[in-house]
């Protein structure tokens, strides 16, 4: 059973005399080039109509920014050129663009080359080191660079290039993309560790709810080692969800991967097969069947220390009709002569003494001492019999509705308070483990997704930025290699009243910040470009009655004339690169 891990706040990063951002008239500079080619773009075919191909094609940033020269940014264009863009804070402008490699010229050495048509992913650029650099086409090509001194623009060169090959059948999974990709050296071994992600179509069985397809999205965990001058590509395992994924980082060693989604992840080599789970599930909840053979319905739940078992009342009885008895490994329920549970033997020893039944919302309510506290227990009875536990949520709520609370009339309900117009997600952030195929950390977010991630540091795994009331907490992996059992997000920083800032802008597509937090960015697919700065001034002195001087932010508005869409942001300390369909702007923030 996973270990739930608290977010914890670093109180002294956060501002608590902070009062907003103040709208500024002050013009931002920005520098434009040209583009001589577009931003190659792909483009979804007829079949590709789900929400999760929809995130994939449109919210995916194009633009990769160097985590090692923050001001180094490159993409790929529609003639397959890698294309480098880079700002000179010498001289306080941009350099010319430089064309480092050409993809085209690559797939033309492989006999095996796919060609490109539309439902292919985009291209996926991730730096792993200060020299090396993995491409992935879109389609099934992975691509290693020795991309040299990157401060001087030397042209790249191919160390390696592999198919993307697994246990799936050929051309059943034809595209991919790099959601993380990690170079550990590993016993004096080079390995580079990929996450690769695919939505693949699955078609379901005939089921009482009708619905002929559904769509997962598929993780590919997989490694490409120097073995003998020689690099090795192997797809060890995969994850798969019916749901959005919003952050998918290796930690250090790639020993473990943690992934944050708004349903439920699990392995593909664990799972018998989840579309005869849900197509059972959905036959028990047709016909009422909690419980087959000799059990009658019950639903159990658990904690660290106790455990709750539940009957559902029988019609015209009350609490004298029931009679319980418990030893420490045994169990007896009975409804006047009917049998419900006799004499059965629990998994694991409770504290008789402490048992204690009631009848509560026309249940009849058992709480069971746990002996061993902290241990979770897979089943209620022994020999993993009896019904799975009845994880928070899947029970149908049995307390009528004029005995449920009173909501909280002055606390009024924003459209903010509900992202995505999906309050039902439970968004849980779970860190994987290779070698156990295990979930050994669960973080329960809710139901607000990460706002954003963003590169803090070069090398490192990438920070998860969630909404804390009103502001914006950015987190880091905090792991120890000699302890891996304790595990947890460390608070980095705070975006001062940005999580309720965001909250309004309903049409933005990027969101990235600085290195060092001076300043935050949205950017709308068309037109605006906000710009938020925490760090500003005292007020001119304004302070509360009895409080503080108060600190305020300052906003600008950039507005965009006819740049076309644009396709990604990169963010530096001082200027930020913003990649349209015709050109490449520079924004000079300090």
């Amino acid at each position: 059973m996973p270990k739930i891990v608290e977010l914890r706040q670093d109180r002294s990063l956060i501002c608590n005399n902070f009062h907003g951002y103040k709208l500024s008239l002050d013009a931002i500079p920005v520098f434009r080039q040209e583009l001589a080619a577009a931003p190659f773009k792909a483009e979804p075919n007829e079949e590709q109509y789900s929400f999760l191909h929809s995130e994939l094609f449109s919210m995916q940033n194009l633009l990769q920014v160097d985590p090692w020269s923050r001001k180094q940014s490159y993409f790929v264009n529609s003639l397959s050129e890698i294309v480098r863009a880079s700002y000179d804070e010498n001289n306080g402008r941009p350099e010319d663009v430089k064309v480092v490699s050409k993809v085209d010229v690559i797939k033309r050495t492989s006999p095996n080359a796919d060609y490109r048509k539309i439902g292919d992913y985009n291209y996926t650029l991730r730096f792993i080191s200060e020299k090396y650099c993995v491409l992935c086409d879109g389609i099934q090509s992975l691509i290693l660079f020795d991309t040299g001194d990157r401060l001087k623009a030397m042209e790249w060169k191919v160390i390696a290039e592999c198919s993307i090959k697994g246990d799936f059948k050929a051309n059943e999974e034809r595209n991919f993309t790099i959601f993380d990709c990690r170079l550990d050296i590993i016993q004096d071994q080079k390995q580079i560790s990929l996450a690769l992600g695919h939505v693949q179509r699955v078609d379901l069985p005939p089921s009482p709810k009708g619905g002929s397809c559904t769509y997962y999205m598929y993780v590919h965990w997989a490694k490409w080692r120097l073995v003998e001058q020689q690099w090795d590509f192997e797809i060890l395992d995969t994850l798969e969800s019916k749901g959005s994924l919003y952050y998918c980082a290796f930690e250090p060693r790639a020993e473990s991967l943690i992934v944050c989604g708004n349903r439920e992840v699990v392995w593909r080599s664990q799972k018998v097969t989840q579309l005869a789970e849900t197509y059972s599930e959905e036959k028990q909840q047709l016909h009422g069947d909690v419980c087959k053979g000799e059990f009658k319905a019950f639903t159990w739940s658990q904690t660290d220390d106790d455990l709750i078992v539940k009957f559902s009342i029988k019609p015209n009885k009350d609490k004298n009709d029931y009679n319980v008895k418990c030893t420490a490994n045994e169990i007896t329920v009975k409804c006047n002569d009917e049998i419900l549970l006799e004499q059965q033997q629990l998994f694991g020893k409770i504290d008789q003494d402490l048992t204690t039944w009631t009848i509560e919302n026309n249940f009849l309510q058992i709480s069971l001492m746990k002996q061993s506290s902290g241990i979770g227990w897979p089943y209620l009875l022994a020999n993993e019999r009896g019904p799975k536990e009845s994880i928070n949520g899947s029970v149908n709520n049995s307390v009528p509705l004029e005995q449920r609370p009173i909501a909280n009339l002055e606390a009024p309900l924003e459209d903010c308070d509900f992202p995505l117009n999906s309050v039902e997600d439970e968004i849980i952030i779970s860190r994987f483990h290779l070698k156990t195929r295990s979930t050994t950390h669960n973080i329960l977010l809710g139901s607000t997704p990460p706002l954003f991630t963003t590169s803090l540091r070069a090398g490192y795994p990438l920070a998860l930025v969630t909404r804390q009331d009103v502001d914006a907490c950015l987190w880091l992996l905090q792991y120890h290699p000699s302890k891996p059992d304790e595990w947890s997000l460390r608070h980095e920083g705070n975006l001062h009243a940005f999580g309720y800032i965001q909250a309004s802008k309903q049409q933005k597509k990027f969101i990235d910040c600085s290195p060092d937090l001076s300043y935050v960015l949205i950017c709308e697919s068309h037109r605006h470009v906000f710009l938020y700065k925490s760090k500003h001034d005292n007020a001119n002195g304004l302070r509360n009655r009895n409080g503080p001087q108060i600190t305020v932010g300052k906003q600008h508005l950039i507005t965009l004339g006819d740049d076309g869409e644009v396709l990604g942001l990169s963010t530096a300390d001082d200027v930020a690169i913003i990649l349209t369909t015709k050109y490449l702007l520079y924004l000079q923030i300090s």
